[in-house]
């Protein structure tokens, strides 16, 4: 069983895409908060701030506007873990 999820960022003139995302931090309306595989269903309020994006190769990070994260889980593991964070504006971020 693999712990890893797949995670879209999108926003109207781009989209990035994650197919093996170990752990995303995000920046919430309540402050910042993680989502790791079998996470909570859940919709939550984005506001301005830094998404880094941990895969099994490497950590990404994105300056971000304010959105919408979309948390879909199946603990029955028969459907794969998806993440979506709908904004206005992203920027990766050079390390």
């Amino acid at each position: 069983m693999t712990q890893s999820f797949q995670l879209d960022i999108v926003t109207p003139t781009q989209s990035f895409t994650f197919e093996d995302v170990i752990h995303v931090e995000c920046p919430g309306s309540e402050g910042y908060f993680g989502v790791l595989k079998n996470h909570t269903n859940s919709i939550i309020d984005l506001k301005e701030g830094v998404i880094s994006v941990k895969t099994s190769d490497n950590t990404v990070r994105f300056n971000c506007s304010s959105g919408i994260a979309d948390i879909n889980s199946d603990p029955s593991d028969d459907l794969p873990d998806k993440v979506l964070l709908l904004v206005e504006n992203v920027e990766q971020l050079q390390e």
